[in-house]
């Protein structure tokens, strides 16, 4: 007896009788060209086909048409004695005419089997199959707003700050308060259609290696950006920043984006100050986004990176720090916000994988 075999029941032969016919899955044997020679009592609720019905007829003659070449590639490959340890998956027609996903796998016993045929074992995957392509019309669905966000509207907009600065020189001091809430209502416009793509694009991300991202450029690059928009406020990046890099992609400029953004734009200063420095261990790169702002209290401490959370009662879509969140816990991260010591503000701590 095997070590650890202490215990195991040694099935009889009726057993094994009972075990195929009472499993819910539906196990066939076929002969290499198809034909099947065999099918267990669970065929009916799965194939909707009872078990003889199909006896003596060849499986392909029953399977979708642009499937029928994957599921004979298989057989053939069993018949031939090669390992074919992947499901097939392929759509089955049953008798009502309605076409089902199965799942099948296969196996061609040795020569010394009583079983002559390919064992096959088959289930039903059709809500997962629907489920699946219900995803992924919801996905291009999403992907086509985040073209009409992106290009369309983001082109409208570009139009109308362009006339809004053209009427600077062509109205009065009443209209000049007007001009001034429409150009305000534009750029928050152009920043909810950034938002919008961003978020679309963390929905859209699939689940793609990390790679190294050095900090700086992408640290500069939106500090750059809020110079031009924000240019009230003071932004000081320490050199601790130069040389660390992490494991990140892409999307590594959005999360200082809105945690830059957060800073100047919840602040209740005539001249917000931000501060980012960063410190490193041997597994980590921890970065630190410091503002001057009236700081985050207590109770919103743990709640701050929720969906729709706006945190302090100030302009913003709420759901830039929520992006933050996902983008950082997707790199394997932390993020997190404390009080500035012996001063007033917020800091928001990242924590990175640090990347050699």
């Amino acid at each position: 007896m095997d070590e650890g075999a202490e215990g195991i029941e040694e099935l009889t032969a009726e057993q094994y009788r009972t075990l195929i016919e009472e499993t819910s899955d539906v196990v066939s044997i076929v002969d290499e060209d198809g034909t099947i020679r065999y099918q267990s009592p669970g065929s009916f609720h799965i194939k909707g086909w009872s078990r003889t019905a199909m006896m003596g007829e060849n499986i392909l003659e029953y399977i979708h048409p642009d499937d029928q070449k994957r599921v004979q590639q298989a057989l053939e490959a069993l018949a031939a004695g090669k390992e074919f340890d992947e499901e097939v998956e392929y759509r089955l027609r049953r008798e009502d005419g309605e076409y089902i996903w199965l799942a099948t796998t296969g196996e061609a016993p040795g020569p010394d089997s009583p079983i002559d045929g390919i064992i096959t074992t088959s289930r039903n995957i059709t809500e997962r199959k629907e489920t699946e392509q219900k995803l992924k019309s919801q996905r291009d669905d999403l992907e086509l707003l985040n073209q009409v966000v992106r290009h369309d509207i983001r082109n409208d907009l570009q139009v109308v700050s362009t006339y809004a600065e053209l009427l600077e020189d062509h109205v009065d001091e009443e209209g000049r308060d007007h001009l001034q809430r429409l150009t305000e209502s534009n750029k928050q416009a152009v920043e909810l259609t950034i938002t919008a793509r961003d978020l679309t694009n963390v929905i859209l991300r699939s689940d793609s290696d990390l790679e190294r991202v050095p900090l700086a450029p992408a640290i500069d690059g939106q500090v750059s950006e809020l110079r031009s928009s924000h240019p009230e406020a003071a932004y000081n990046i320490d050199d601790s920043i130069d040389g660390h890099a992490v494991l990140a992609d892409d999307m590594l400029d959005t999360i200082f984006r809105n945690l830059l953004k957060n800073a100047v734009q919840h602040n209740d200063k005539d001249r917000p100050k931000v501060s980012i420095d960063a410190s490193a261990d041997a597994e980590t790169v921890t970065v630190r986004v410091a503002d001057n702002g009236p700081g985050v209290p207590d109770e919103q401490k743990d709640v701050i990176f929720g969906k729709e959370e706006k945190g302090l009662d100030s302009e913003g879509t709420g759901i830039g720090l929520y992006l933050v969140r996902e983008l950082v816990t997707g790199y394997g991260g932390d993020v997190w916000v404390e009080d500035r010591e012996n001063a007033p503000g917020a800091v928001f701590v990242l924590e990175l994988q640090r990347a050699d």
